[in-house]
């Protein structure tokens, strides 16, 4: 059955590069710079330009001959937030077997923008009219070819998405409540495609929600490379599957050309838009989604990604590094010492339970600081300085959002010092097994984690029974790292 897919992925790639014909390219310059021209302002959402963008769209579905998905409600599905009114564009190219065509393969791409940003428009041709342009040409060539689908193909153009997913996020929700969300068996976002050239790659992320994902998109590359991931793993750049994956489970594609293009800034422009690669992503798309809707063994795999899952990790792996701060208390003399750059690096595993954490660590402590003259306080000083094994413990509180995390914790420490050197010829004798008690706030977007730590010595820095002066430790560190 194996080699029967790829040989028909084979056919299929052959099939779509003849049924291309050379008004293609010319037809994504055109759609594209229509959607981001001046004369639309930005397509904000609930905008009379936002609305002028969907009636293009619409007119471009019409003239290929897609039919409204909502047969009694048409292809506007209105929808409104925060006093915004809004719609969404949903069609469908019905697949043709008897049971498969009750199953779908959604498409999806936003047409709106951010509109104007410090008085200048913004007109958003990568972010979204890239999307929005190579969706029509890709629903016209499934259009042209939809004898070989078996699995109905949804056609999605979504508002809103700007501020905040909100389009897709009533799609997601409406088609929960006709009872047609858990037979689409990909939800595949089209977001920021126009950037192919500048990007060097095709970014793929999601490949592992269905069955044999990676090798279904190398198959159909064509001349595109590819950097496929198994999940969406970005925070910064949340796309329209969220809703589709988290609320639903449904297994998720996002398609895009990264963010070097100027992400919401007046300078995205149709003039930038690398329409050669664009052109091949329209294509790839197209024989990828007749390979979905044509193979009945296509499914899922049970997995979503973990930055849509609502879920964390039950155990992580951090590992990070970061700067020090030091500084050093004698109690009696009422003496605090200034600190001196030193730095940190370890690791750490942390198990999860709700809101609830616990963590384990070891880390490499290389520190300094200040250390007077008590021959002469306000004149010269010394260098205090130590190589340590740090091993903290810490409980943490934290909120149980896996894409943005923040949170905050109070342990305790052991610290064995392997090396030390006190300058100015002083004698005095640091303790090698150290002990005391920190606290530690921290945040976490996505897999990117930055903490500030602060630990406090309990026992003595020195040998106060061989005559050394009572000292106590204290040490901030400022770390960012990586969680696994």
């Amino acid at each position: 059955m194996k080699k029967a897919i790829i040989l028909l992925s084979c056919i299929l790639a052959v099939s779509f590069s003849n049924a291309q014909n050379t008004d293609l390219k010319a037809r994504l310059e055109k759609h594209l710079y229509y959607l981001a021209s001046d004369s639309l302002h930005g397509r904000e959402a609930g905008s009379m330009d936002d609305v002028m963008a969907r009636a293009y769209i619409l007119e471009q579905w019409n003239e290929i001959g897609i039919e409204p998905f909502f047969t009694d409600e048409g292809f506007e599905i209105p929808f409104s937030r925060e006093g915004i009114s809004m719609a969404n564009l949903v069609g469908i190219i019905p697949g043709n077997d008897p049971v498969l065509k009750d199953e779908y393969i959604l498409l999806g791409a936003h047409f709106d923008h951010i509109g104007y940003k410090n008085g200048e428009i913004c007109n958003g041709a990568d972010d979204n009219a890239s999307g929005s342009t190579a969706l029509i040409e890709i629903a016209r060539l499934l259009k042209e070819n939809q004898s070989q689908l078996k699995r109905s193909i949804i056609i999605a153009a979504f508002d809103g998405e700007e501020k905040g997913l909100w389009g897709s996020e009533a799609l997601a929700s409406k088609m929960m409540k006709t009872d047609q969300i858990h037979q689409v068996k990909c939800m595949m976002s089209i977001d920021m495609v126009g950037w192919y050239a500048k990007n060097g790659k095709l970014e793929l992320l999601g490949a592992g929600t269905f069955k044999d994902g990676k090798k279904l998109l190398e198959d159909n590359a064509g001349n595109l490379k590819l950097k496929i991931s198994d999940f969406e793993t970005a925070v910064m750049t949340a796309t329209d599957t969220r809703s589709f994956a988290r609320n639903y489970n449904v297994p998720t594609l996002h398609v895009f050309t990264g963010v070097k293009s100027p992400y919401h800034k007046p300078a995205d422009d149709a003039d930038l838009i690398d329409y050669n690669g664009l052109e091949e992503i329209t294509c790839f798309i197209s024989r990828v989604t007749t390979q979905m809707a044509s193979d009945p063994e296509f499914g899922p795999t049970g997995k979503i990604a973990e930055i849509h899952s609502g879920k964390i990790k039950p155990f992580e792996l951090f590992a990070g590094a970061g700067f020090t701060g030091t500084s050093i208390s004698f109690p009696k003399a009422g003496l605090t010492t200034d600190g001196k750059f030193g730095w940190n690096a370890g690791l750490s595993v942390q198990y999860n339970y709700k809101f609830m954490g616990y963590r384990l660590g070891a880390s490499y402590e290389d520190t300094k600081c200040i250390f007077p003259n008590q021959a002469d306080l306000y004149g010269s000083s010394f260098q205090y300085r130590h190589q340590a094994v740090e091993m903290p413990v810490t409980f943490i509180l934290q909120n149980v959002d896996p894409n943005l995390r923040f949170y905050a914790g109070i342990g305790a420490n052991a610290r064995y010092v392997f090396n030390s050197s006190l300058g100015g010829n002083l004698n005095y004798k640091t303790a090698d097994l150290q002990w005391g008690y920190h606290f530690m706030f921290g945040i976490k977007l996505g897999d990117l984690f930055f903490e500030d730590y602060f630990l406090y010595q309990l026992n003595d820095l020195f040998d106060t029974n061989a005559g050394d002066p009572k000292a106590r430790i204290f040490v901030t560190t400022f770390k960012i790292g990586w969680v696994f």
